[in-house]
């Protein structure tokens, strides 16, 4: 078993990741999907990674899949970032998570009952074409028994349970062809243990070396489901010690680990780019006072890397047609961003950029 350092384990991640070089969007989009929450920021993270806009058309799909946000990924790809997440009967609190196993459990419906209840009404509600969130919501409220909605105080309405709601995408029942419009998902056809087994290499090339709890944390599915996705790999991977602790990495990518390939440029990250939101928050961020100036509750500030390495972190106002971008650096020699500062404005619908 080899020790990997935290330098090996960054570099390995970035190249997972298309970090450290760019690549065409379709490949950059199938490394492991890219969030598309807050809403706009998926096309910066597609930047980072690639020269190519975002892709439209129906070569690619939004739909909701890991943690249940919405994602860009390819549509040949979308059992692998949405039917591979979901685990036996057994595991389905852990893909539902505990707030909507509790509120279940107050009523008469099992886990696995109040799921089917929900993708039925949502492939019936669905069947005629996309709607609108509003027009979906209502169609849903009137094919769903009491229970399984809850009060909605802004709309003062019911809806469909948050968790069931926005299951839906990884149960393969939806996809967003528009904002905020929902329309029964037009997916390839699919060999579902294939889809687990690629979902784990997946994230093994963007996230490892890591654990199966990690892999459970990222997907939001049960941490049995996860271990069963790596053991699905079986002699595909390889055992690693990382600070001391036991991880997983693809056998093949070895190499990768042992000499990553060196980064370089600047990229400016959001907050929840799939790189900084990665599980193993320790790894990329040892230090506790910088780790909570990155991840506080509200108003997650973005990343700067430079040839790979975090230098600063940045946060960005719109000021009519400027994007306002003030920067807080780490080290004695920042990088001049102003030339992705400027591509990052314009995709975020301004005129030009001003680094303060």
């Amino acid at each position: 078993m080899i020790d990997v350092d935290r330098e090996q384990a960054l570099g390995y991640r970035l190249a997972g990741h298309h970090l450290h070089r760019r690549t065409d969007a379709l490949t950059a989009l199938g490394a492991c999907g890219i969030q598309e929450s807050p809403p706009g920021w998926g096309a910066v993270a597609l930047h980072a990674r690639s020269s190519d806009p975002l892709p439209r058309g129906h070569e690619v799909a939004l739909v909701n899949a890991m943690r249940k946000a919405p994602h860009h990924v390819p549509r040949a790809d979308l059992a692998v970032f949405t039917l591979a997440l979901v685990p036996p009967d057994e595991g389905l609190k852990g893909f539902l998570g505990s707030l909507v196993t509790k509120e279940l459990r107050e009523t008469e419906h099992s886990l696995r009952g109040a799921i089917d209840l929900v993708v039925d009404a949502a492939r019936d509600a669905l069947a005629d074409g996309p709607l609108e969130r509003d027009a979906l919501h209502q169609e849903l409220r009137e094919r769903l028994p009491a229970e399984l909605l809850s009060w909605c105080r802004g709309c003062e309405s019911h809806h469909l349970r948050s968790g069931l709601w926005r299951g839906l995408g990884p149960l393969g029942v939806t996809e967003m062809p528009a904002k905020a419009t929902w329309s029964l998902v037009q997916r390839p056809e699919t060999d579902l243990d294939q889809a687990r087994r690629e979902l784990a290499r997946r994230f093994l090339r963007c996230f490892g070396p890591a654990s199966h709890s990690q892999l459970a944390s990222w997907a939001e599915t049960s941490p049995a489901h996860a271990r069963t996705l790596i053991e699905l790999l079986s002699d595909e991977v390889e055992e690693v010690r990382l600070n001391g602790a036991k991880r997983w990495i693809l056998a093949a990518d070895r190499g990768l680990l042992e000499a990553p390939r060196a980064a370089r440029g600047v990229r400016l990250l959001g907050g929840f780019d799939p790189y900084v939101s990665q599980p193993d928050r320790e790894t990329l961020v040892p230090d506790r006072a910088l780790a909570k100036s990155m991840f506080p509750a509200i108003g997650r500030p973005g990343v700067v890397l430079a040839d790979g390495v975090l230098v600063g972190l940045w946060k960005a106002r719109k000021k009519g047609r400027v994007l306002e971008i003030e920067p807080t650096w780490l080290g004695a020699s920042p990088p001049d961003i102003d030339e992705e500062a400027q591509a990052v404005a314009l995709l975020r619908g301004c005129e030009t950029a001003r680094v303060i």
